[in-house]
């Protein structure tokens, strides 16, 4: 039985805390013990594996980077003649960006509400699974894409998630884990999908070498110095003239939970229906042009937004032109031009963000090869937990299988716009797939596969 876990972005919590409670994860486990209890009836041999398939830590939804020169978007390299960005090069002396991201997983991992994590998934699990302990595995992401470039970043992967647990040989610190996790028997390919995703991953998606995932990502800046940003510069509001000190904990609490608002494109919706009230108005205004100020100054941004980065000039509505209106419309807040913001926001909004995904899986090599056992492509990224059949392969008289898009979801809360665009609805998921070989579910014909979709209403 394999199970596919992503997105839990467990983070040092300074940028907002949204790390969910441990008990969480207990209940987490007690689906998937539940689910294996029902499997090991049919086939009591059967051993569980736990994919977690990226953005299990988030390493740039933090006010950590603002601290020091260090940063792994400064001093970087831009591709002449392609739009890349390769990452800053390793320090020659005294301490770098890689060296930093350290300290800031120590923060992570010493959260209150992850260091107990620790002793829940990554820890010996054998007698809640048949008396076999589970295997895991770790495919980085966007968001911990920095794991995959330090030794001693991977090192302290492996030990909280328990990845040696269930294995003759542990896994080495010194290589590089993998990007994508073909299993056979389960009929799944696994990538976290990022790569999918032009904000998200910077390198060249028709290769995808490992020296493609070191590139500086433009959502590395969205999400740590534009948005992350905006919550430092709330952080330094301090009571006394026109704002109270509960007025300021007030704007602080709503502003934070501006990285879980899904899709990314109704964040200026998002910020004028919960910014209402004149204080709310004036500290957002102050926030947001300090932030923009901030990110529109980063030499990242000025290049990605040039032509010499994504700026396509036989493009009318390119990714460097969708960023420019998102940055445009939070233009119009900070000078409280709301009715100008939402008309350019419309623009923004009016793209699909998650149809790429389900078309990208629909492409996948390795799934369309003759002879691939691959009928289950498995993505998380999104946050948007999904099965979506995509077509039948195979010709009459000779090998034939069905191929599906399946995503994972997250675990984490979700400020979700309503379909008529008027408001918003917070909710915690629980999402995860189960994937079973034949051999694990009576009378299956071929692998087979359960999408686990909770959602809860946030209290």
């Amino acid at each position: 039985m394999l199970v596919v876990i992503s997105d839990l972005h467990l983070a040092d919590g300074t940028a907002g805390d949204h790390n969910l409670k441990p008990q969480v994860y207990v209940d987490l486990l007690d689906r998937i013990a539940e689910a294996h209890a029902k499997v090991r009836a049919v086939n009591p041999h059967s051993q569980v594996q736990i994919v977690y398939a990226g953005d299990i830590f988030d390493l740039r939804r933090t006010h950590f980077w603002f601290q020091g020169e260090q940063s792994p978007w400064r001093h970087f390299q831009p591709v002449e003649g392609a739009d890349h960005a390769k990452p800053p090069a390793p320090s020659a002396s005294g301490e770098g960006y890689l060296d930093r991201a350290v300290q800031l997983f120590t923060q992570i991992m010493t959260h209150e509400n992850v260091a107990p994590i620790k002793g829940i998934l990554g820890d010996r699990l054998a007698d809640r699974f048949g008396g076999i302990e589970p295997t895991r595995v770790y495919l980085p992401g966007d968001s911990d894409r920095l794991i995959n470039m330090s030794p001693a970043l991977r090192a302290r992967v492996i030990d909280f998630l328990g990845l040696d647990l269930g294995l003759p040989q542990g896994w080495n610190s010194e290589l590089r884990f993998p990007t994508q996790y073909v299993e056979p028997g389960h009929g799944v390919l696994i990538r976290h999908g990022h790569e999918w995703d032009v904000y998200s991953f910077e390198g060249d998606s028709d290769r995808l070498e490992p020296q493609d995932y070191d590139c500086v990502p433009m959502n590395d800046l969205i999400s740590c110095e534009l948005f992350a940003r905006l919550t430092y510069e709330a952080s330094l509001q301090q009571p006394g003239g026109e704002f109270s000190a509960e007025a300021i904990a007030q704007f602080r609490h709503k502003l934070e939970q501006l990285d879980n608002v899904r899709p990314v494109s109704s964040v200026v919706q998002w910020l004028t229906r919960h910014f209402t009230t004149s204080e709310d108005k004036t500290m957002l205004s102050q926030c947001i042009g300090r932030a923009l100020t901030n990110f529109n100054g980063k030499d990242y941004v000025k290049w990605w937004l040039s032509s010499a980065g994504h700026d396509k000039w036989y493009n009318p509505l390119d990714e460097a032109d969708r960023l420019e209106l998102l940055l445009a419309s939070l233009d119009k807040l900070w000078l409280g031009k709301i009715g100008a913001a939402m008309k350019i926001y419309d623009k923004f909004a009016a793209y699909d963000p998650y149809e790429r995904y389900v078309d990208m899986a629909a492409k996948e090599e390795m799934a369309l090869q003759e002879g691939s056992a691959v009928q289950y492509v498995v993505y998380g990224h999104t946050h948007w937990a999904q099965h979506i059949p995509l077509k039948f392969l195979g010709e009459e008289g000779g090998p034939q299988r069905d191929l599906h898009y399946v995503n994972v979801g997250s675990l984490r809360p979700t400020h979700q716009v309503t379909r008529d665009g008027r408001n918003f609805y917070v909710t915690e998921s629980l999402c995860f797939g189960i994937f079973y070989r034949q051999d694990e579910r009576q009378g299956a014909t071929g692998p087979t596969f359960e999408l686990h979709n909770v959602q809860r209403s946030r209290l």
